[in-house]
């Protein structure tokens, strides 16, 4: 009879079981199984014991055997969406952190822009998320009529948190306070005595845009002062504040309350290919505190928006809401005011 030719088939790796832990631990597999869920007592020297054999078989958890066994499978979803922008990076790190010391894997899902939430696109991720048994799902975009959407694909099956830019009548909501933000910036230019104040606006459909141009109107009225024309910029990027700076009137105005940083850095870049820079020309406030704007020249005055705060607080709604079905219907997170040296007194024309 011949050889066989070939090289012999290398036998697949054995994957530890949690028996082989409990062997080498010298522990049942029970007492192993309620370590890795953190439930019931086991002395200190038994823990270290079973730690110990974990590192040395290289053992992984079973999560998706475990999940059979219980009605949470400690995954949570992700929707997001648009252009990663610095306060979305940083939402979505706060999540991520979260979700990692609380040992909860994440299912995410990007949209670009455009694809939307309430296409098929958006309909496909919800759903494949629920297909995936996730306990709860965290969504950080802005889109208009998306409560519907999520109340008519997910059917209460599991809580939705949805990061927003103003609150939400039919989901739990998480957000920045895009209004007070708007206020202190307002606030502090009319204290320093700026009468003629416009807004460089974000993009129209941009809740976080809005909250903040109703800040600004509220202000105006508020100090006696006629409102101006606002300048539209289209985007959160730092090209749409360079295009509308190049387009602004400077005669018309003394000082800028922009939507956020990135759009105060390309105004004021277009300002000074007119000769024109702050504070002797004019004065400008941005909103985000993003670590660039302490270098932006000059150093920014901005309104600081802790971020990574609301992806936690979005992480912590939906744990409570999984976990003792008692979430908070909103949660807000409020801005601070950072001074910096691009706002001063008004020129004099």
């Amino acid at each position: 009879m011949a050889a066989a030719s070939g090289n012999p088939t290398t036998p697949a790796p054995v994957r530890p079981r949690l028996r082989d832990v409990g062997r080498i631990a010298g522990v049942s597999p029970q007492t192993v199984s309620r370590f890795l869920g953190g439930k019931g007592y086991i002395s200190g020297e038994t823990r270290v014991r079973i730690q110990d054999a974990i590192d040395a078989l290289g053992y992984r958890p079973n999560r998706i055997a475990r999940s059979l066994h219980q009605t949470r499978t400690d995954m949570i979803g992700v929707l997001t969406a648009g252009d990663p922008t610095y306060g979305a990076a940083l939402t979505f790190a706060g999540v991520s952190a979260s979700a990692h010391a609380a040992d909860v894997t994440l299912i995410t899902t990007h949209l670009e822009r455009g694809e939307g939430f309430l296409g098929a696109e958006g309909r496909r991720a919800i759903e494949r998320m629920l297909s995936m048994q996730v306990d709860a799902i965290i969504v950080t975009a802005r889109v208009d009529g998306l409560d519907d959407t999520l109340a008519e694909i997910v059917r209460g099956e599991v809580p939705v948190i949805v990061v927003a830019g103003r609150p939400r009548a039919k989901t739990d909501t998480v957000l920045v306070d895009s209004f007070a933000a708007g206020q202190l910036a307002m606030s502090h230019l009319i204290d320093a005595g700026h009468e003629r104040i416009v807004y460089l606006a974000g993009p129209e459909d941009s809740d976080e845009s809005l909250e903040r141009e109703r800040a600004y109107h509220h202000a105006m009225t508020a100090a006696g002062l006629p409102a101006l024309p606002p300048v539209l910029a289209g985007d959160w990027t730092s090209d749409a504040g360079y295009n509308a700076g190049t387009r602004a009137d400077h005669g018309q105005f003394t000082a800028v309350f922009s939507g956020n940083d990135e759009l105060a850095l390309g105004f004021m870049a277009a300002a000074r290919e007119k000769g024109l820079t702050a504070p002797a020309d004019f004065s400008i406030v941005g909103i985000d505190d993003m670590p660039e704007a302490r270098y932006f020249t000059p150093p920014l005055t901005t309104a600081r928006l802790d971020f990574a705060a609301l992806g936690r607080a979005a992480f912590a709604m939906a744990q409570s809401e999984v976990t003792d079905g008692r979430g908070q219907p909103r949660v807000l997170v409020g801005p601070e005011l950072v001074v910096r040296s691009s706002t001063g007194s008004p020129r004099r024309d």
